[in-house]
């Protein structure tokens, strides 16, 4: 198994005791020359598993680990003439006779990584070095590590968990609880992941190099504001669920440096910026300025006082899911529990016909009862917001997306292209194509960093 899993992967697997001591490795490798030794990373990485879920683990060194609590070494787990430690070429069968554990007790963990879901510039491993106070010679292996790092995509890594996670146990594993389990975003706020609604293009594993024009430093520092407009937007309304779906499918491209001496100094930087730029659209999305402000200075000061990387990323996190809640319970008190289901609907659905007797089922209303009240507090009827919403999305897939102006129009139901370029310009004033040649120069836009 750990063999298959390397070759569709390309990242290194360890196999460990309930004690986080190395039974197993595939490829065998250096870990990461900025712990004392492989045994001490392994020690650390094992200290963060909670329950039965896996969990993607951010190190204080920015790389990745998928670790796969195990409650017991299944069968399959070992591929034979793997290789390994050669002091601990232990079989699955050796395993089952000393290790007995019942299913709640940790028998030991399958660690795979390490990966960035994110490109790393030479100025973040700098600062790791500068941090660090490196010699030379640890600079070199240093370097040398990062380089190798492969890059997959955070959404390939979740399907990877859900699968190694059906192989071990034989167990569909629900990926919207996974994703609740990795964020740390209580369990009533997901009801559902629309891990489908939008169609994004799968990311290969690639690897880091610092001579690959990708790397070069003119877009190194900018990300893709049509990126930063759609987690605002989803800030702004109170779209939970998008939010979750955003970070799940976030492209991977490059992360930002503000600060080129110190990692977690940047790491901070990037997160005030985050705070303050989520204050601002949550009071747009009308959370009382006061409130606002003074949640933002708690957030900036919880991020100041982070002592590493993984906790800065975890304080925003917490600070993006508060205040897309309280956009969530002013919209509660400010439309009404039925207006409000029609719009969660539509934002469900926005890829799948949607008829006005789709959402008066929903609300358990008569149609044009609901058509009058949606209007009364939305200010347009269902039908026009659902254009408008569509439209919406449209210029996202436009923006982001690789498909072509026909099989967006498909997409989001306009069935008719001429129609959707009518709709299209009626809320916008452009056609698709002029929106297209606009937001990119007559090409696709590349992504940035955020």
């Amino acid at each position: 198994m750990m063999k298959c899993i390397h070759i569709e992967y390309q990242i290194p697997l360890y196999l460990v005791d309930q004690h986080a001591v190395l039974i197993e490795e595939y490829p065998a490798q250096n870990f990461n020359p900025l712990y004392t030794s492989k045994s001490e990373g392994l020690q650390l990485l094992t200290k963060h598993i909670q329950g039965k879920y896996p969990l993607i683990h951010a190190t204080n060194f920015v790389e990745q680990y998928l670790i796969i609590p195990l409650h017991s070494y299944p069968d399959a787990i070992i591929d034979e003439n793997v290789s390994s430690d050669a002091n601990r070429n232990v079989s699955a069968s050796d395993l089952s006779s000393t290790v007995h554990t019942t299913s709640t007790t940790m028998a030991g963990a399958l660690i795979a990584g390490p990966f960035f879901n994110a490109i790393v510039p030479e100025e973040l491993i700098k600062g790791i070095i500068v941090d660090h106070q490196l010699s030379f010679r640890q600079q070199d292996e240093v370097w040398a590590f990062y380089k190798k790092v492969p890059l997959i995509s955070k959404e390939r890594i979740y399907n990877a968990a859900v699968m190694i996670y059906f192989m071990l146990y034989q167990q569909e594993l629900d990926i919207a609880e996974l994703i609740q389990h990795n964020l740390h975003i209580p369990a009533t706020s997901i009801h559902r992941v629309y891990l489908d609604s939008i169609p994004r293009a799968s990311s290969e594993s690639l690897t880091y190099h610092e001579n690959d024009p990708e790397y070069s430093t003119s877009d190194r520092y900018h990300h893709n504001p049509e990126m930063e407009r759609v987690f605002l937007q989803y800030i702004r309304e109170g779209r939970k669920e998008d939010l979750i779906q955003w970070e799940l499918g976030f492209p991977t491209e490059k992360l930002g440096v503000l600060s080129k001496k110190s990692l977690l100094r940047n790491e901070k930087n990037l997160g005030i910026c985050s705070v303050t730029l989520v204050t601002r659209a949550a009071m747009d999305g009308g959370v009382n300025a006061e409130i606002a402000y003074t949640l933002s200075d708690f957030y900036i000061q919880a991020v100041e006082e982070c002592e590493n990387p993984a906790q800065v990323h975890m304080t925003t996190q917490r600070c993006n899911a508060d205040f897309v809640d309280r956009v969530l319970e002013g919209q509660k008190q400010r439309y009404s529990h039925e207006v409000n289901l029609t719009r969660h609907y539509i934002f469900s659905h926005l890829y799948e016909p949607i008829h006005l007797q789709d959402l008066a089922k929903e609300t358990k209303l008569n149609a044009d009862y609901l058509s009058q009240l949606f209007k009364k507090e939305i200010g347009c009827s269902p039908v026009v917001y659902i254009q408008q919403q569509r439209i919406d999305e449209a210029k996202k897939l436009i923006s982001l997306s690789h498909y072509s102006l026909a099989e967006i129009s498909t997409l989001l139901q306009f069935h008719d292209q001429s129609y959707f370029t009518k709709i299209f310009k009626r809320y916008t004033g452009v056609t698709p194509k002029q929106y297209q040649k606009n937001r990119t120069g007559g090409e696709r836009m590349g992504v940035g960093v955020f």
